[in-house]
Order: C-alpha cells, then sequence, then structure tokens
C-alpha cells in the first residue's frame, strides 16, 4: 500500500508502544521556523500524490484508511472544547474525533490529527485541536498547516479561480473558520504568483488537472 512506506518511516523513527504513558514535552519552547513549515507542507502533498487524491472535496477517511490510520468517532466529557485527539491505540496511531462537531469540521480535525500523525508530533507534545488560531503554539501550526493544504491544495484552487474563503468553503467542504485563514494565505500567494514553484506541487496540479478543467468552466467563485 503506497501510504504504509509514509507511516512506516514513522515507526521507525518514534517508539510509539514505549510513549504510554506519555512524558509530556511543551510545544510552546519550540519555535515554528520554515523548515518545520515546509515539512508540514510538503508532506501533505506527498500524501496527495502517494494516495492518488484526484478531487475536491478531499475524502479523509479514505486517505486516513488507505494510510492504515483508524478514526474512531467519541463524545467528549463536558466543557472539553478540543474537536479531537491523536493516540496510540494497541502501539499503532489511531484518530480520535468528536461526534459532536459539525462534519466540516470533524473533517479538518481528522487532517489535523493525521498531520500530528505524519509529522511525528503523538507521543512527544501536548496536543489540541480546535479551529485555527494566530497564537496556536508552534506544534499545532504545523498540524494545521498539513491540514489546510491537505484539504485546501493552494495550486488547485488557484487553478480553479477561486476568490472568496466561500469558494473554499464550497469546494473543499471545510468551516468557514478554517476557510478564512486559507483565503488569507491565498491572497498572499496570489500577490507573490507563487504557484507551481516545486516539483512536488507541479505533481498535485497535475493529478488535479482534470477536476482543475472541469471546475473552472462552471466559474467557481461567480
Amino acid at each position: 500500500m503506497a501510504g504504509m512506506s509514509i507511516l512506516s518511516s514513522l515507526y521507525d523513527k518514534w517508539d510509539y508502544a514505549a510513549a504510554l504513558p506519555l512524558h509530556i514535552i511543551s510545544a510552546e519552547a519550540i519555535a515554528m521556523n520554515y523548515r518545520d513549515y515546509k515539512d508540514a507542507r510538503d508532506a501533505s502533498w506527498r500524501i496527495l500524490i502517494d494516495c492518488k487524491v484526484t478531487e475536491l472535496p478531499v475524502r479523509i477517511s479514505g486517505v486516513c484508511r488507505s494510510l492504515g490510520v483508524p478514526v474512531r468517532r467519541y463524545t467528549p466529557a463536558e466543557r472539553d472544547n478540543n474537536d479531537g485527539m491523536s493516540t496510540v491505540i494497541g502501539g499503532a496511531p489511531t484518530i480520535m474525533v468528536s461526534s459532536l462537531a459539525i462534519p466540516a469540521r470533524q473533517r479538518f480535525t481528522c487532517a489535523h490529527e493525521l498531520g500530528h500523525i505524519i509529522l511525528g508530533h503523538v507521543g512527544r507534545y501536548d496536543l489540541v485541536c480546535r479551529e485555527p488560531e494566530p497564537g496556536d503554539d508552534p506544534i499545532e501550526q504545523a498540524a494545521n498547516v498539513f491540514a489546510s493544504r491537505l484539504l485546501a491544495p493552494a495550486c488547485v484552487l488557484w487553478g480553479c479561480g477561486v476568490q472568496s474563503a466561500e469558494d473554499i468553503v464550497r469546494l473543499c467542504d471545510i468551516s468557514r473558520a478554517a476557510a478564512e485563514f486559507r483565503w488569507s494565505r491565498m491572497q498572499e500567494l496570489y500577490r507573490r504568483q507563487r504557484f507551481l514553484t516545486s516539483p512536488l506541487e507541479r505533481l498535485v496540479y497535475a493529478q488535479f488537472e482534470d477536476y482543475i478543467k472541469g471546475h473552472r468552466l462552471r466559474g467557481v467563485g461567480q
């Protein structure tokens, strides 16, 4: 299975079974630098390529199945503001998603937690999951970078000609809050014309090309 090689490399790097019970390291002490951003972004592109995703909205549950990562729903305790978590069950990384969140939010949560797993955060840091916020610590920022690039890849949005957060909501089936953050980044990329600059991104674009052609003809954003 294509995606399993990615997870296998993580198993080699981190001993998940030995990580429970966890010794929590404060993620706030770690600054997210460009390398961390690039690692998260590139990981999202590799997942899209390896899992042969060709259209929006990305079927995140199918991506997790391809990677062999179980996704379980749970009902959070009262006053628990988290929408999900990533943990280790039986020595394997597992995603837990709150059944109380709206479906669009559940999708982002699932992608966010998959980011924690792929980026090797599980068992090493104190993790939370909610809507992205400017003050999020670097570990949560990295998972949000992964999730937003996985569910709303910039080159695909650019190819479709999106012009608003609402366009992103409709195409990607993510929450308005997540789409607003993504649109903010898209506006910066539009100003700088920073699309298709990476070989990985060009592969993603080529993989989505048929989808992009069809959706541009439907007048996305109008």
